[in-house]
């Protein structure tokens, strides 16, 4: 409760979260705690800290990159209750599914889908690799959107790497943007490890399962860009040619005859794109962890 405590005040005086999300952002902490493993609580501190830092590296320069639809520069603004549950909001039902899991009698567990053997890890073996695989994704894709932007090359769009496109531009990449994001994803595993040595029986990240998860991250990343250019509009102001962002994740409102111009399906958000980037990219990696028998948990 007290790191809780101090970083509902720290977002209260950096103004990081709207009062929505400071009410979501204390639910999603209480999901987190009620698991009898602190690990995966101190997994949402470490993102919420590393997300944090990258958000501040370059921030005057990036405001300067995008435009708000409010008016002024872009950048990144307080984080909405949908921010913070598209980042988390997997991970959530994930723990929630793993603690009646944990509490559940034998019976009900071996009768589960992808019950335990002695090659297989069950599904309360594979959960926590979920877990961890979408905080390894929303890091990497923070990592690779905060300070993929700020790469001096121009981003291509990752469904079209021959086309250039403006800076901010849903799915658009840079190689450096990529980099940045294997970054992030191998910073949050590494720095989760010491956290995991409190599950019970002996649990750890070994290197397998670092591997693992850093690609995980890496591919969660790519997942949303390609999400973003597929099903997520871009709205472009035509007198500057820069990327016009909306507070929150929000739709960008477009007038026929405008000052801006759409391209792309608008068929989701930002946040629509986040959370569904982080709930494939963890059922992706409990699968492969499935397949290949990895499991968090030494017997």
């Amino acid at each position: 409760m007290t790191a809780t405590a101090g970083l509902v005040g720290y977002a209260l005086i950096r103004n990081k979260l709207t009062p929505g999300g400071i009410i979501a952002g204390i639910a999603v902490a209480f999901v987190h705690m009620l698991h009898p493993w602190p690990a995966f609580f101190w997994l949402l501190i470490i993102f919420f800290l590393l997300g944090t830092l990258v958000t501040r590296i370059g921030h005057k320069a990036k405001a300067d990159l995008t435009q708000s639809s409010s008016g002024g520069g872009g950048g990144e603004g307080a984080r909405t209750s949908a921010q913070v549950f598209a980042n988390s909001g997997t991970a959530c039902v994930l723990i929630l599914l793993h603690a009646w899991l944990s509490n559940s009698t034998p019976f009900i567990s071996s009768h589960l889908p992808l019950s335990p053997s002695p090659y297989m890890p069950g599904l309360k073996r594979v959960l926590p690799v979920g877990i961890i695989a979408q905080y390894a994704a929303v890091a990497s894709d923070t990592f690779s959107s905060e300070l993929g932007i700020l790469a001096k090359t121009t981003p291509f769009l990752i469904t079209a790497p021959w086309k250039r496109v403006p800076r901010g531009t849903n799915g658009g990449v840079t190689v450096d943007g990529l980099l940045y994001g294997l970054v992030g994803g191998f910073l949050l595993v590494i720095t989760a490890s010491p956290a995991l040595y409190s599950l019970p029986p002996n649990a750890a990240i070994n290197v397998p399962a670092a591997v693992l998860l850093t690609v995980m991250g890496l591919l969660g990343s790519v997942i949303d860009s390609l999400l973003g250019a597929v099903m997520q509009a871009t709205v472009t102001d035509k007198g500057t040619g820069k990327v016009v962002e909306g507070p929150g994740g929000q739709r960008v409102k477009v007038a026929a005859g405008g000052a801006r111009v759409q391209t792309g399906w608008d068929l989701l958000t930002n946040n629509g794109v986040n959370f569904s980037m982080a709930a494939l990219t963890s059922v992706i990696a409990m699968i492969t962890a499935w397949m290949v028998g990895l499991s968090l948990t030494v017997q």
